[in-house]
């Protein structure tokens, strides 16, 4: 996977030593005792875990936190956007079955804050990491929306016009990582005749030989 240098990734030590399987335990030693994130399917766990770590980094450090798994995290800088001009950016042709509760439901919550759609998909894609490293078969829909989550996720750059180098970085990073679990999971996006605008935007933003190679046009 390339990109790691142009991405600055913090260090993240354990607050404590657990040992309850693969990703789980990545997970869990990052977060506190007695908190309540536990969920008793695992993908859930590492899920909704996700969201307790990046929540604890983002108010130490007063900026978008996403955890990556490995002790590491990302700082962004928040979008200059919303999450209801992002959710306006998704073609509709793409719009997927998490799109009406993350994109619209969501901007009651998050609206001033379209990092969001970083925050669950990070979170998806840790799930995700889980469901591979555990060997569960079932639950492939925790793959499905952190591909669903790469479409929503360019439309936050492309809402705010931004050339952000750590967002940019990051988002080709989280792509890549995502396609190593489905690696045609994102082919609607090379043919959704509504899509053109967006084909376009990922062209130029994530740079013509990056997008054929891993998003096929």
């Amino acid at each position: 996977m390339k990109y790691l240098l142009a991405i600055i990734f913090i260090a993240v030590p354990p607050l404590r030593p657990v040992d309850v399987g693969p990703v789980v335990s990545d997970i869990e030693s990052h977060l506190p005792a007695g908190h309540p994130y536990y969920d008793s399917d695992r993908i859930t766990w590492v899920h909704e875990g996700t969201h307790g770590i990046n929540s604890r980094l983002r108010n130490l450090y007063g900026c978008p936190a996403f955890y990556v798994l490995k002790n590491r995290a990302v700082l962004l800088n928040e979008p200059d956007t919303t999450l209801a001009k992002v959710a306006r950016r998704v073609p509709k042709s793409l719009r997927g079955s998490v799109y009406s509760l993350y994109l619209i439901q969501m901007q009651g919550y998050w609206n001033q804050q379209p990092s969001y759609v970083f925050d669950e998909w990070v979170a998806y894609t840790n799930g995700a990491e889980a469901r591979r490293q555990l060997g569960i078969t079932s639950r492939g829909e925790t793959v499905d929306y952190a591909l669903e989550f790469c479409i929503y996720a360019a439309c936050v750059p492309w809402a705010a016009n931004s050339d952000d180098p750590k967002l940019k970085a990051f988002y080709k990073w989280q792509v890549e990582r995502v396609l190593r679990f489905n690696p045609h999971g994102l082919d609607k996006l090379k043919t959704a005749q509504d899509a053109e605008s967006l084909r376009q935007f990922l062209r130029s933003y994530c740079g013509s030989t990056w997008t054929k190679k891993n998003l096929g046009f």
